[in-house]
């Protein structure tokens, strides 16, 4: 049985952790990641703005479209690894209702072959709780793109909050 959990409880539960963001550790990074120096990685690179837009409207379908239909996500703020277009779906669905929107710290980027490629780094997001109140998520990220069909897909999405930061929090 798939148990659902409301996203206002999702968000306060799996928010909680990350209330320390706003004061970063020394280890967080804070720069903008430099840009891609040619083409193809400019390419790649772009795909996560692509996605963060896709985010940003809130829209569940939109952002489930960009994965390939048998990519995997393995998500930040769930325990659940999502391998469907439907489980993955379902994980936006709880997810954009915190309006996140995210920004690439420190990025690398590597071409895997002619339809293969990885952005892999830390990227933070701006979470918003239904109050109006902003919380800032800092992750690491993995996502691995193909070519399928002339079109760039997610193939594999893996992102996992920094884990210093949640041991810190859990020692005060």
């Amino acid at each position: 049985m798939k148990l659902k959990i409301p996203a206002i409880a999702l968000f306060f539960a799996l928010s909680a952790p990350f209330a320390q963001a706003a004061e970063p550790a020394p280890h967080v990074y804070r720069s903008v990641a430099k840009q891609p120096v040619n083409a193809k990685d400019r390419e790649i690179a772009g795909l996560f703005d692509r996605w963060n837009n896709a985010l940003k409207t809130g829209d569940a379908q939109s952002v489930t479209a960009l994965y390939a239909p048998n990519a995997v996500l393995q998500p930040t703020v769930s325990n659940q690894v999502r391998s469907t277009p439907a489980e993955i779906k379902d994980y936006f669905d709880h997810f954009l209702p915190m309006k996140p929107v995210g920004q690439i710290n420190y990025r690398e980027i590597r071409q895997l072959g002619s339809n293969v490629a990885m952005d892999s780094g830390v990227y933070t997001f701006t979470l918003t709780e239904p109050t109006g109140k902003t919380k800032h998520v800092q992750a690491r990220y993995t996502f691995v793109y193909e070519q399928v069909d002339g079109q760039w897909k997610i193939l594999n999405h893996h992102s996992s909050a920094m884990p210093e930061a949640q041991v810190q929090h859990a020692s005060k």
